[in-house]
C-alpha cells in the first residue's frame, strides 16, 4: 500500500509539472496579409498561455515562396518576426499571435 501511494504521488507531481510547463502543440502558418506591389507576405499563428508552439519553418518559407512566385518574383526571404499579445497584456497574456514577414526577391538569392 505505501508503494502504491508513492507511485500515485509521483504521477501527480509529474502531471502538475506538465501543466505548469505547458504542452507542445503543432501550429500551421496562415497567410495574414499580402502586398504584391511591395512583394510582402505576412504569415501568422496563434497560441495560448500554456502552449509551447512548434512550427515548421520550411513550411512557412515554402508558403511565402509560392505566393511570391505566383506574383512573378523569384524567391522570398524572411524579413522580420513579431509576437504580440492578443488577449490580456504582456505580463498576463492568454493568447499570443506571432507574425512573420517575408520579402519577395526579384533577383536570385546570393
Amino acid at each position: 500500500m505505501p508503494r502504491l501511494l508513492s507511485i500515485l504521488a509521483a504521477i501527480a507531481v509529474l502531471a502538475g509539472c506538465e501543466a505548469v510547463s505547458g504542452f507542445n502543440t503543432y501550429k500551421q502558418w496562415e497567410v495574414a496579409s499580402t502586398d504584391p506591389d511591395l512583394g510582402l507576405v505576412q504569415l501568422s499563428y496563434s497560441y495560448g498561455r500554456f502552449e509551447s508552439p512548434q512550427v515548421d519553418e520550411r513550411a512557412g518559407t515554402g508558403i511565402a515562396r509560392e505566393r511570391c512566385a505566383n506574383w512573378g518574383y523569384r524567391d522570398a526571404v524572411r524579413k522580420s518576426e513579431i509576437r504580440q499579445c492578443a488577449a490580456g497584456n504582456d505580463q498576463n497574456c492568454s493568447k499570443w499571435v506571432v507574425t512573420r514577414e517575408y520579402q519577395c526577391l526579384k533577383e536570385p538569392p546570393k
